[in-house]
């Protein structure tokens, strides 16, 4: 370990950066593609709309509900302080000062 350098902490914002700026979006554009294609429109040909897969729905549904979570966890964390200090819900590690 360096004085100069913290080589552990930049490896975590490296992986945290990589996944929320990498996985959260393709996860999002999956789910996107798997509802389309729940829907009957990417199998589909120009004009035409194939048959629904109720199952392929929920899943893509599941997938949205998985990616809003994680955006509304991370915002609950940057604002833990502020939630604490103003309204005494001390959430996700924040402590009372």
């Amino acid at each position: 370990m360096s004085d100069w350098f913290n080589y552990a902490a930049t490896l975590k914002i490296l992986v945290f950066g990589l996944l929320v700026g990498a996985a959260l979006p393709a996860l999002f554009a999956f789910a996107t593609r798997v509802n389309a294609a729940g829907n009957g429109l990417a199998v589909a040909g120009a004009g035409s709309v194939g048959a629904r897969r109720p199952l392929l729905i929920a899943l893509s549904w599941a997938m949205f509900l998985v990616v809003l979570a994680v955006v509304v966890i991370g915002v609950l964390f940057i604002a833990r302080d502020f939630l604490g200090h103003h309204f005494g819900w001390y959430l996700l590690g924040a402590k009372p000062k």
